[in-house]
């Protein structure tokens, strides 16, 4: 099951960033324009060229924000919380929904378009650390 779950959310989210890409076509060349000085047309992607592949990383990031593999996420209190003047006891099953999260006009601005470039931006979340603006893979224990 855990083989399947992995590579079912990467054809998930290869199959997404496709089709985001081919529905704008400017980010789509500026990715293949990337892999090409970086990559060049006669080998494959190494892991080496990874950190060189900056843009592709954004669209990818991009994607994850908008499809997130897992869009609800299961998760336990390991303690008494209240959170938005609602209290939850510990060990209650709490549903997150990373989707909604993803989408939220209060963290993104214009959520719902395909923009890679805002991953360009300094102080944009990312899935690593504490920012909860952005957790395609949730977060936490």
């Amino acid at each position: 099951d855990v083989m399947f779950g992995g590579t079912e959310t990467v054809a998930s989210a290869i199959e997404w960033v496709m089709a985001e890409l081919m529905k704008s076509p400017e980010d789509q060349k500026r990715v293949q324009q990337e892999l090409a000085e970086v990559v060049g047309l006669e080998r494959r992607v190494e892991e080496s060229d990874i950190d060189k592949l900056t843009f592709l990383k954004c669209a990818l990031k991009e994607t994850l924000r908008m499809h997130p593999p897992i869009p609800l996420l299961l998760h336990e209190t390991s303690e008494d919380a209240e959170v938005a003047g609602y209290f939850i006891p510990k060990q209650t099953r709490v549903m997150i929904n990373a989707y909604a999260i993803g989408r939220d006009k209060n963290s993104w601005e214009d959520p719902d378009a395909f923009k890679p470039s805002r991953f360009l931006k300094p102080g944009v979340p990312d899935f690593k650390g504490n920012h909860f603006e952005f957790i395609p893979f949730g977060s936490g224990r």
